[in-house]
């Protein structure tokens, strides 16, 4: 029986919010910065997945090449030979997803393995955003799951930031998948669980701003799945074969990143030894009589996997199965998809004009930059297949401009791209992964490289912009 306590839940979470928030305010060297704070609590969003800090691909060379700050940050014994022995998370970034703790559910906690991987956001934008007098939340969602649990998991730090600061509406600030949780919870999740005729959560929602999102799928998810289309459907034993998918799941760190990111039922631990030993549960909330929600094993995380890679596909955002609904069919029956795709659920008809307003901003690689990106297969795959892009998904992806609905009585739409980075002709351009700010060779160090005014500067500047573009347009 679920056990979840929701208002107390979000007492505590928002006691902890505040707090968290306090420190970071005393913390900051410089006063607040005017002009940059919009009318509404800010929550955040995050990506697909997550990459440990230095991967286990990596020798120590490769990792103090491409990680020398987050290891001066992260890495408490560090070995020319053997890399980092030994990470550790400071303690004025214990709020930074993901956490420890989880905010909503008592019964879950993570053990101290996720201190080797990098943040979801990094305490410099966070910083910053709270340094124009914003009040931040940053989710926590599963790392993968469907759209119906990560939606979920989003909407419980959207009440968090309500309850927390007594506003009516947040402005939802998405990075790539970010993106789509956040637009499927505005029209598909309740705001009341109790009486769900009273309406979803658009409600409570001002704006979506994306970062970097997929309306037309991710293009390296797409790629992804019809890969193992050969390997998992094709020559495998079925959708559900993590053996045969070991290459896909392996570039996201597989089983590991699993292991280290998913929730454990803390049941009556209390060291991090006995906790490594706990059931994995996959999001707030949990049936523990569900497989797939609780003590997931081997197949069941790479089902979640394959899950959260399935949704952010061309396939599911666009309708596009390649001409072959047989292989689709089987992929839906094996994850217990209901729907067909994404605009079954998410569609003109209840995101035109329906009262948010949806903003987008995306990256752009001009050249591969090998010193620091690493491979780059990936972004030579999409480029080749799809065109321009930031490394994951291509330009008319990010694009809110594209994404066709028809206008509103008054002429205009509500949804509106803003800018699209990409620097000077130069410029090795802004990768995917800039708007986490967690690397500053994600987009251009060098002043001249970067973008033009006003989105000249590092990516902390970038988010400080933002804020005054959104208050430009009344928010």
């Amino acid at each position: 029986m679920k056990t979840i306590l929701l208002t107390a839940s979000l007492a505590s979470a928002a006691a902890a919010a505040s707090a968290s928030a306090s420190a970071s305010a005393q913390a900051l060297a410089t006063p607040s910065i005017p002009d940059c704070q919009i009318q509404y609590p800010i929550v955040l969003s995050h990506h697909f997945g997550l990459r440990s800090i230095c991967p286990d691909s990596w020798n120590p060379d490769e990792c103090m090449t491409r990680e020398s700050d987050n290891i001066a940050k992260y890495c408490a014994d560090w070995n020319d030979d053997e890399g980092c022995l030994e990470w550790v998370l400071p303690a004025n970034e214990a709020h930074l997803p993901p956490r420890v703790e989880n905010l909503f559910d008592d019964r879950l906690k993570r053990t101290s393995n996720i201190a080797q991987y990098n943040r979801y956001f990094s305490k410099g934008v966070v910083d910053r955003l709270e340094a124009c007098g914003n009040d931040v939340f940053i989710a926590d969602k599963p790392t993968y799951a469907s759209y119906q649990i990560r939606s979920a998991s989003l909407r419980l730090t959207v009440l968090q930031a309500l309850e927390a600061t007594g506003a009516d509406k947040v402005v939802i600030m998405g990075a790539s998948q970010g993106v789509q949780d956040a637009r499927f919870m505005s029209v598909y999740q309740p705001a009341d669980l109790d009486n769900p005729a009273a309406g979803t959560m658009k409600k409570h929602v001002a704006a979506v701003v994306s970062l970097s999102g997929e309306h037309l799928g991710a293009e390296i998810a797409t790629i992804g799945i019809s890969g193992m289309t050969l390997t998992n459907y094709t020559f495998g034993d079925g959708w559900i074969d993590p053996e045969a998918g070991a290459y896909f799941w392996d570039f996201e760190e597989g089983e590991k990143l699993n292991t280290d990111i998913m929730w454990r039922e803390i049941g009556d631990t209390t060291t991090d030894a006995e906790l490594f030993n706990q059931p994995l549960v996959l999001t707030e909330n949990y049936d523990a009589n569900n497989p797939m929600e609780y003590d997931l094993d081997l197949n069941m995380q790479f089902r979640a996997f394959l899950n959260g890679l399935a949704i952010l596909s061309s396939q599911y955002m666009q309708r596009d199965f390649y001409k072959d609904e047989q292989v689709w069919e089987a992929l839906r029956t094996a994850l217990g998809m209901e729907e067909y795709v994404w605009d079954d659920l998410v569609n003109e008809g209840n995101e035109a004009c329906n009262g948010v307003g949806y903003y987008s901003y995306s990256a752009r690689i001009r050249s591969w930059d090998y010193t620091y990106w690493g491979d780059a297969t990936f972004y030579l795959g999409v480029t080749a297949l799809y065109g321009p892009n930031d490394g994951y998904t291509t330009m008319d992806s990010q694009n809110f401009d594209k994404i066709g609905y028809a206008k509103c009585d008054d002429g205009k739409s509500n949804f509106e791209h803003i800018k699209t980075l990409d620097g000077n002709i130069f410029s090795h351009g802004y990768y995917h992964n800039y708007f986490t700010g967690r690397n500053k060779h994600y987009g251009p160090e060098t002043t001249w490289l970067q973008e033009s005014a006003p989105y000249k500067g590092g990516v902390e500047d970038f988010y400080e912009q933002v804020m005054k573009d959104l208050i430009e347009r009344g928010y």
